[in-house]
């Protein structure tokens, strides 16, 4: 869709859901170093668009996806899952409600893959029309600490106040989405394919300042393991199952009727024999021979699998996904270690996830800047000020 822009400055492109986006744009430190820090500007057009319109619009969406879609009124966003008849996740998606006409936005499956299971259940259905918008709208995103502040010098000054899964509908083709998968701020934009360049070309411009950086997906692949989201690439290799990913809280379980439900509640009804946990890998070694699919131990004995693994740059170590018999998941315990292909081992630690404690977390927009010499970055600085003022006072007493 930006081919023309991207051709000349991605340093790898590749191909997702048949769209061509951006994998790497430069240095992976120095884009990772801006997502962490301030601000970065990525394509993410390669996501399945979907419109869902109608009287009936409401009653097709509850029926398929797993979350509660009456939680969402106008201009907010249900992030949950659809499942199939096994009770186990084929894909997650934003589900954005405007003015009961609905937008889905879905990264791991076609547009065509996301109608086909909306379809068999609109037979029965009258009032309820489905567009395919993929093609017709890109999506760019600014992500980061400050993006918030990029976003407002476009968008104006309402951008710092949508919530975390809140949308804005400038017009009935645009709408910027407060979302990501990495925990920082992050605002999508949902546009008409003929307007992408020019606000890819402004984010650009007006971005220099805040020491905008652009970015791919492989950057993005890294973050979702810091700040882990369900990832069929991954995760999914190993169990799609919602209770095993701890992704319960994507599934609305008192709903009287949604795809895979029946099967999802005979599960249940079984104890949970494992689960998805985090593990920090104890060397300060960046690379080590240790893979997905390689097995955790205890004393020798088998007790899970590694999901994922990859280098935190925040942390300066590895860290890793492990699926592990449900009796042995708990975070906080050092006994075990990982047994890799070649026979190696290495100890690790079982973690809680996120495994980082995001930048944006202490960044407050109606009172911080990265641009603003009158403002402080960050609430740790202002402290500090406040401090220092304090201690003076204090000595001029």
């Amino acid at each position: 869709m930006l081919d023309s822009i991207h051709a000349n400055q991605a340093k790898k492109m590749v191909e997702v859901n048949g769209i061509s986006v951006p994998y790497a744009y430069s240095d992976f430190d120095k884009e990772y170093k801006a997502l962490r820090e301030n601000i970065v500007l990525s394509d993410y057009s390669h996501y399945s668009k979907v419109k869902v319109e109608g009287d009936e619009a409401f009653d097709l969406l509850d029926l398929v996806v797993a979350g509660d879609v009456a939680e969402i009124r106008d201009e907010q966003t249900l992030y949950t899952v659809i499942l199939n008849d096994e009770g186990e996740i084929i894909t997650d998606l934003y589900v954005m409600n405007d003015d009961d006409t609905y937008i889905l936005l879905c990264e791991h499956i076609t547009a065509d893959s996301l109608i086909a299971l909306l379809e068999p259940y609109k037979e029965d259905l009258d009032d309820v029309e489905i567009e395919d918008l993929t093609k017709s709208h890109a999506m760019i995103a600014v992500e980061g600490p400050y993006s918030w502040e990029l976003a407002t010098e476009v968008y104006g000054m309402d951008v710092i106040g949508i919530p975390f899964h809140g949308f804005i509908a400038l017009d009935e083709d645009t709408f910027i989405l407060r979302a990501g998968k990495h925990g920082e701020f992050g605002y999508k934009v949902v546009l008409p394919v003929d307007q992408a360049q020019e606000l890819w070309d402004t984010f650009e411009e007006k971005g220099e300042k805040f020491d905008l950086v652009k970015a791919g997906l492989e950057l993005h692949e890294t973050t979702r393991l810091e700040n882990p989201y369900y990832n069929p690439k991954t995760v999914g290799q190993f169990s799609n199952d919602p209770r095993v990913l701890q992704l319960q809280w994507m599934v609305r379980y008192d709903k009287e009727e949604f795809a895979g439900r029946d099967a999802l509640l005979e599960k249940r009804e079984q104890p949970l024999d494992k689960k998805l946990v985090g593990a920090l890998i104890q060397s300060e070694k960046a690379e080590l021979p240790i893979m997905a699919n390689d097995q955790v131990v205890l004393e020798g004995e088998s007790i899970g699998v590694v999901a994922n693994v990859g280098y935190s740059p925040s942390l300066k170590q590895l860290i890793a996904q492990v699926i592990l018999d449900e009796a042995y998941a708990y975070a906080g315990i050092d006994a075990y270690k990982i047994k890799a292909s070649d026979g190696s081992e290495y100890s690790i630690q079982t973690t809680a996830t996120p495994f980082i404690q995001n930048y944006s977390m202490i960044v407050n927009p109606n009172e911080n800047s990265y641009v603003n010499p009158d403002k402080h970055k960050n609430m740790l600085d202002q402290l500090k000020a406040k401090e220092a003022e304090a201690k003076e006072e204090a000595a001029d007493a």
